[in-house]
């Protein structure tokens, strides 16, 4: 797969040093990195190897992991359904975030699904999450709605979903 040629969608200066591996659910050591890597940046609530192995498996389903040297220190998940892209996930150690990584994951991913034909790309993200909704809104995603107590937290609290998309050109021009 040669989909990912290039961050043609981001500013952002590359993650210096830091190498992307395209990632199938065949690949064990590959998912079991991208499975530390998810407990790390999301602790308890972190997705397990088998978790997503499965969503590899699913038609239009991609991954790319991040190393730092031979350091696995991101990942992200995502998928084409029906002409639109998704984000399912995107995760940086807390060690390495503010180095552009999560910035070169979502770029790569996005100029990806594009050159699938994504007009749009979705996700979600915790209400409360400044740092993760300021990555997005730099990369022009938007807001489209909330869901109500989404995401239960340590602790028990709730906190609300964040809707975004990032609508690309489409069309005949003009």
């Amino acid at each position: 797969m040669n989909r990912y040629q290039g961050d043609d969608i981001a500013s952002a200066a590359p993650a210096a040093g830091v190498r992307l591996q395209e990632v199938r659910a065949d690949d064990d050591a590959a998912v079991q990195a991208m499975a530390r890597v998810h407990r790390q940046a999301f602790g308890s609530k972190g997705w397990s190897a088998e978790d997503i192995a499965t969503m590899l498996r699913v038609e239009g389903t991609e991954a790319l992991l991040a190393h730092a040297g031979e350091r696995p220190v991101g990942m992200i998940i995502h998928r084409m359904l029906w002409g639109d892209g998704e984000i399912l996930t995107l995760g940086v150690v807390p060690t390495m975030r503010r180095r552009g990584i999560g910035s070169r994951l979502l770029a790569t991913a996005m100029n990806g699904m594009v050159m699938q034909g994504a007009n749009r790309i979705f996700l979600e993200v915790a209400a409360d999450n400044a740092a993760a909704i300021a990555l997005y809104e730099s990369l022009r995603f938007e807001p489209l709605g909330r869901r109500p107590n989404y995401y239960l937290e340590e602790g028990g609290r709730r906190v609300d979903a964040l809707m975004m998309v990032r609508i690309f050109g489409g069309g005949c021009g003009g």
